[in-house]
């Protein structure tokens, strides 16, 4: 079969399975087909739950994908559901292979997010149901890591689990099943493939998505080609706040290592990440200047970002030592708030480099620096709303009560805000997993796999 006609095999999902969903249909299709599946447990979460992978095949190529290494991003998931289903019924998928499948390696992190999880799909209702563990709690950063002066060695336990899973499968290919939330979709790859890059591209753009053409994720990000960047490691992080902070670049440093940084200490694999948003806009392709320098839009997202920032840590000062309900979404928005503010003069340092101010600004950049990068504080804010919220639930307090409105009020006028400037809409469940899908795919036959 063509990637086409594989990608015609996804179902029309109407919306994002939970954990106890996840699971059980694994523990499904394992007992289902005994003769090439098999299901281990490779660790636990912190809350105690199993994680499950189920292994599909014997071949000589070992494939690792695993779901959710942020909990907030479940399209992977669905991916991981439909493809033991497609494994099962497809065996030459399964020729020369060995699939290894982790539906989601941190059940209790998705278990808070799935209060969005069944729509509906709109800004206001994804950022009240928002959850992100802060970075000493991430699956995917806190593999042990040591360089230069930064040093990392308490990986939490479903980072332990996918050690583990690592250990056992040695993967020829390694596929984190992220995705982002709002813009156009962008790829990570260890290394050039130049015959994937086709596809990456035609997939998104024929679903009605966009490519990513604003900044990368993060300004040391290496662009391999548009909208397609070289998997960072730990490292790349380090060098950047060596050249633009101030004093022990460490100290900018969150959580560990990746995925990626372990894995190329036991197999080397090739690594893959599709990122591909919920709610896209237009504008995140639009590479026509807007006739201003690309510090100075820059420089601009910073102090909006600044201000947003600064207005919420006040809200976190205020009332943190009153809150007692919902720590790990208290001490995660807090967390994240304090670090964005901290990595706010290397950003300015960044944009105030000659390169970036002698660059013309494109509408994607702009878009990115003053609706995108809001949108992702806005809902890291929302986490401490969700805290503030229950707190009241269990106890009246004025304070806590007038904290609430403010913030509750200042989130949702931002999200009005950043939709109506982006034009925003919703990308069906179904095209997501395409895409991830189909990205797959297209390193398989590159690589020749």
């Amino acid at each position: 079969m063509t990637i086409d006609e594989r990608l015609s095999r996804v179902p029309a999902f109407t919306q994002f399975y939970g954990t106890d969903e996840l699971y059980g249909h694994a523990k499904r299709v394992a007992e289902a087909n005994p003769g090439f599946c098999s299901l281990t447990y490779v660790g636990q979460s912190k809350n105690g739950e199993k994680i499950p992978m189920v292994t599909v095949g014997n071949g000589p190529t070992s494939i690792l994908l695993f779901a959710s290494p942020h909990p907030n991003e479940p399209i992977g998931a669905m991916m991981a559901y439909f493809l033991l289903d497609e494994l099962s019924a497809s065996p030459e998928m399964r020729e020369g292979r060995t699939w290894n499948i982790i539906p989601c390696i941190d059940p209790d992190g998705t278990r808070r997010n799935e209060g969005w999880f069944k729509g509906p799909y709109t800004l206001k209702n994804y950022a009240r149901d928002f959850y992100r563990p802060r970075g000493d709690d991430q699956a995917e950063w806190t593999f042990p890591v040591e360089y230069k002066t930064f040093k990392f060695d308490k990986p939490i336990p479903e980072t332990k689990a996918l050690m583990k899973a690592i250990d056992i499968t040695r993967p020829a290919v390694m596929y984190s099943l992220h995705n982002s939330g709002f813009g156009g979709a962008y790829y990570y790859i260890s290394r050039p493939l130049e015959s994937a890059y086709a596809d990456f591209h035609r997939l998104p753009t024929e679903r009605g998505l966009s490519l990513s053409l604003g900044e990368p994720e993060a300004p040391y990000c290496k662009e391999l080609y548009p909208a397609v960047y070289a998997t960072n490691f730990a490292s790349d992080a380090y060098d950047y706040f060596e050249k633009f902070g101030t004093g022990d670049p460490a100290k900018y440093m969150f959580g560990g290592g990746s995925s990626r940084d372990y894995a190329e200490t036991v197999s080397k694999p090739f690594t893959l990440i599709a990122e591909v948003p919920y709610f896209k806009t237009a504008k995140i392709a639009d590479t026509s200047p807007v006739g201003k320098k690309h510090g100075t839009v820059v420089l601009d997202g910073i102090e909006r970002a600044r201000a947003l920032l600064t207005f919420a840590k006040k809200v976190v000062d205020d009332t943190l030592a009153l809150l007692t309900e919902e720590p790990v979404l208290r001490d995660a928005s807090a967390s994240f708030i304090g670090q964005m503010l901290n990595r706010m003069d290397g950003e300015k340092a960044w944009a105030m480099s000659k390169e970036i101010m002698e660059q013309e600004a494109t509408v994607a950049q702009e878009a990115h620096a003053l609706y995108i990068t809001p949108f992702y504080q806005g809902i890291i804010i929302s986490m401490y709303r969700r805290a503030l919220k229950a707190q009241l639930a269990k106890e009246y307090n004025p304070i806590i009560e007038e904290a609430y409105k403010t913030l509750d009020a200042k989130i949702d006028a931002m999200m009005d805000e950043i939709g109506k400037a982006l034009d925003y809409g919703t990308v069906a469940i179904r095209d997501l997993v395409q895409i991830q899908y189909g990205a797959l795919l297209a390193v398989l036959n590159g690589l020749g796999l």
